[in-house]
């Protein structure tokens, strides 16, 4: 594969979901392949005030399509005369305390495998990965139920909103939501609970919720720890049949439960490839007991990868009766180090770049769906209001998924796979590594010592960076590329 392939293509990283067929139509359209009606019947006879829960889904579904982020900006909308649905039903269905709104991501999630198993090859050589980050989703309202200033590692400072926890995963082709979960912090200032003043804090909206109920154990999850979260996404996946080679996530949840929880997967082999920060654990290597830092230190002269343009090293150790591989990595004389963890012994390093970087792919459902879809927009002061809000923004996802995977990756590819490769947009995971590489080169040439991780990530999240580097990689043809 041509480092900078595809690179002509990297608009989809920003409007993959602009396409015509994009139309209000398009919904239901979609909810056929995935036989809807049939899923809605397995969650049960559910109406409000004589209107169907199919009905009432599908119009929520429709509205960023239409343009509309809210249900409370749809009623100044001119297609409102044609409905004569109050928005109190609307409210009703997302404030329900008895809706599993993760029964149903997961029945839209299981149900487009299926399809797609149905109705393409997959490609064997492409790895299947389970991938887990968090976001924040900024909130106006101290008020809301169970909202509380969370850190941005982006921004670099507190914000008001929660951390979204999102469980993706990766077929070799598309990137879908399987999972999520909304956290708060509470912070060390006693003074200030969840970052807000007293006042503010007792008067936050509170609902009574059932013990035992769906609403409840969502409501409960808020506090809970992300990585104990994360594992349990990680174990639903496993437990759906869903098929997976490695686990990718970053510093935050590389840690010996989640290889633990690796490990233990019985039915299929799961590697796991993390970022790993924690100074103080110790491996076992040749013998003696190290921290990672001091392993560095002992392997001598870096190995320089040209493809990539990085310094590596690379190390076996064991840990708590696991063997693992520990690569290091730096941009530049004098960058920083980072350290990848796997448990894929026999792997090699630029094979590990590139499955890791397929974690970005997660980083372009965050943006689009912020973008796009108006994923977490939602202000109401019921938690569980915000719960359905994130729910229907990812099978608004999925449902794309579903229509560009047909329209581009799969029915284009086959048509014209024997004519002209230029007529074939190449998948996601391949521009985006074509992204990275361009964008390790620009740092390289334009600065010493950064941390290119961190400005990788940067660039993702705002858009006006966004828009610069799309401005200034160079566009190469095809010749030029292989020349």
């Amino acid at each position: 594969m041509l480092p900078n392939k595809g690179i002509n293509k990297i608009s989809e990283l920003k409007t993959s979901f602009t396409h015509s067929w994009v139309e209000p139509d398009f919904i239901k359209s979609s909810l056929k392949s995935f036989t809807f009606s049939s899923l809605c019947k397995a969650l049960g006879p559910f109406k409000l005030r004589g209107y169907s829960f199919e009905n009432i889904f599908t119009m929520l579904l429709s509205l960023p399509f239409l343009g509309i982020e809210t249900v409370n900006s749809m009623y100044n909308h001119y297609l409102i005369e044609l409905a004569t649905i109050k928005k109190d039903v609307f409210y009703r269905m997302k404030n329900n305390p008895g809706t599993c709104w993760r029964v149903i991501l997961w029945l839209f999630a299981c149900k487009f495998r299926n399809v797609i198993n149905d109705k393409s090859k997959q490609d064997g050589g492409s790895p299947r990965c389970f991938i887990v980050d968090d976001s924040t989703l900024p909130k106006s309202g101290r008020l809301i139920e169970k909202v509380s200033y969370v850190w941005d590692h982006v921004l670099r400072r507190s914000i008001l909103g929660f951390k979204l926890l999102v469980a993706g995963y990766w077929d070799g082709t598309s990137f879908i939501p399987l999972d999520f979960s909304l956290h708060r912090e509470k912070g060390k200032n006693k003074e200030r609970p969840y970052g807000l003043k007293k006042k503010y804090y007792k008067k936050q909206h509170r609902t009574r919720r059932e013990k035992g109920s769906h609403s409840y154990d969502r409501s409960k999850e808020v506090d809970n720890s992300k990585i104990e979260t994360a594992i349990n996404m990680f174990r639903r996946t496993i437990s759906q049949g869903f098929k997976v080679d490695y686990a990718l996530m970053d510093s935050w949840f590389t840690c010996e439960a989640f290889i633990d929880a690796v490990k233990r997967v019985k039915n299929q082999t799961v590697h796991l490839i993390g970022m790993y920060s924690t100074p103080k654990t110790l491996f076992n290597y040749r013998t003696r007991q190290l921290t990672h830092s001091q392993i560095r230190n002992t392997l001598g002269k870096p190995k320089r990868c040209r493809k990539l343009h990085l310094h590596y090293q690379e190390a076996s150790v064991e840990y708590k009766g696991y063997s693992l591989k520990l690569f290091y990595s730096k941009q530049g004389a004098n960058g920083k180090w980072h350290v990848i963890l796997t448990t894929d012994t026999d792997i090699s390093f630029i094979k590990m770049i590139e499955i890791y970087q397929i974690r970005w792919t997660l980083e372009v459902f965050f943006k689009e769906s912020k973008q796009l879809l108006y994923l977490g927009r939602c202000q109401s002061n019921n938690f569980d209001a915000h719960i359905a809000d994130i729910t229907m923004t990812m099978i608004q996802y999925i449902l794309l998924s579903m229509q560009y995977r047909f329209d581009t990756y799969e029915t284009k590819w086959g048509i014209f796979k024997h004519i002209s490769e230029q007529t074939i947009q190449y998948r996601l995971s391949e521009r985006l590594w074509g992204l990275f590489i361009e964008l390790l080169t620009v740092i390289e040439k334009l600065f010493d010592g950064i941390d290119e991780m961190e400005l990788i990530e940067k660039i993702m999240s705002d858009e006006e960076a966004f828009d610069i580097i799309c401005r200034i990689l160079p566009i190469k043809t095809q010749s030029q590329a292989a020349a």
